[in-house]
């Protein structure tokens, strides 16, 4: 059985963990080089720049105190070069980020120092500047390391704990609001945490409500199937499965599992798995559901599918990946993974067959997990189009 790919941004920081998307995917020798590094492309682009300026900013400071402007302009770019060169050496490890805490406990004690100074002049400035940033990757760490233990609650009591959550997020607005009467920036900062709740609810790949992967270890694709089991589609997938010898993950809805029995058992008897997609695929109104209705779909889903098959899910898909604020404590309570996927054509509104496939296998790689569905009029094409150019891979 395939196992879920950690998500991971890359990055080696907090703030750029935080506020990163999902991980670059690379290719070929540029993935080879990439795993395990701290590549994150926006932390690469901003971090390129900041520690060299501040870098020159401390050593042309230093030659000034030492040697006048002279000594300073002159020797500020070959010091400044050995100075790099210092710190990309000396603080390196296993981990990029070990070596950046080490450089950021360096940069700190200088900031720290030059603000201290009576006559600190405009490297005060940079040194306020660089004081803040260190101070925003000491914050975003520790809040969202708090935060995202607090995703990981299961059941009831990760509920309660998420709408406690919920509360002190919005206290800043609550607060600022109750002492000026209201106003634009208590606007702003209530759209702030909206925005947070859209991200978190509608970009299938988010990880601010829980994990949620979209990749899989290990070499060649994962095939996933949503919306069936369909006595139409069902089994004319399964047959082209065969036929070309790939195993696939059906994410199928409970009330269909017991409207069709036989199907869903001859999906696991075929080799393929089953996963959770809810027992009523409310897709319409799942991002908004309550805790109880949240519950009730997938437990429900759950029941149906170990009774009418004897197996039991490991995988929880949301209706059109948009998870709720209250999916991740009940999935993790059932031992569920919330699954997410890499690569999708958007089949289900789509007619076009060719662009359908193209889209879902342009640039495949190890790991990918495959969006298709049934009960659409396009449902084998697609799945014999996509078959024909992964199968060796999946």
């Amino acid at each position: 059985m395939r196992r879920l790919q950690s998500e991971s941004t890359r990055a080696a920081t907090p703030l750029f963990w935080r506020l990163s998307g999902p991980r670059e995917d690379f290719r070929g020798e540029r993935k080879l080089r990439a795993q395990g590094e701290g590549l994150n492309r926006l932390e690469f682009a901003v971090l390129a720049a900041v520690i060299p300026a501040v870098v020159v900013v401390a050593v042309l400071d230093a030659l000034w105190r030492l040697g006048g402007p002279w000594v300073a302009w002159g020797g500020v770019l070959p010091v400044s070069g050995l100075a790099l060169h210092a710190v990309a050496v000396l603080p390196g490890g296993a981990r990029p980020a070990g070596g950046f805490w080490k450089v950021a406990i360096l940069l700190g004690l200088w900031s720290i120092w030059i603000l201290s100074l009576p006559d600190g002049g405009w490297v005060r400035g940079v040194a306020l500047a660089t004081v803040i940033f260190l101070s925003l990757q000491v914050g975003v760490g520790l809040v969202g390391g708090v935060w995202s233990r607090l995703m990981r609650v299961q059941g009831w009591v990760g509920v309660v704990a998420r709408l406690l959550a919920g509360v002190l997020v919005h206290l800043p607005a609550l607060a600022y609001g109750w002492k000026t009467g209201g106003g634009v920036v208590e606007v702003l900062l209530f759209l702030g945490t909206g925005l947070l709740w859209v991200w978190g609810t509608f970009l299938p790949g988010s990880q601010l409500f829980g994990p949620t992967a979209r990749m899989v270890e290990g070499e060649g694709v994962l095939v996933t199937v949503d919306d069936g089991p369909d006595p139409v589609d069902t089994p004319a997938l399964l047959d082209r499965l065969d036929q070309h010898g790939v195993k696939a993950v059906f994410f199928v809805i409970g009330e269909k599992v017991r409207q069709h029995p036989e199907l869903a058992r001859e999906i696991v008897a075929r080799g393929h798995e089953l996963g959770n997609h809810t027992m009523t695929h409310p897709q319409a109104t799942m991002w908004c559901a309550g805790p109880w209705r949240t519950r009730r779909e997938i437990v429900d889903c759950q029941r149906a599918i170990e009774e009418v098959t004897g197996q039991r899910p490991r995988w929880y898909r949301a209706p059109v990946g948009h998870r709720n604020y209250f999916t991740h404590p009940f999935a993790s309570e059932l031992g569920l993974e919330v699954v997410a996927w890499s690569r999708r054509g958007f089949d289900t509104v789509e007619r076009d067959v060719r662009k359908i496939v193209s889209a879902i296998t342009r640039e495949v790689g190890d790991g990918d997990v495959l969006l298709l569905h049934e009960a659409t009029p396009v449902a084998v094409e697609v799945m014999e189009g996509v078959l024909e150019r992964v199968a060796p891979r999946a």
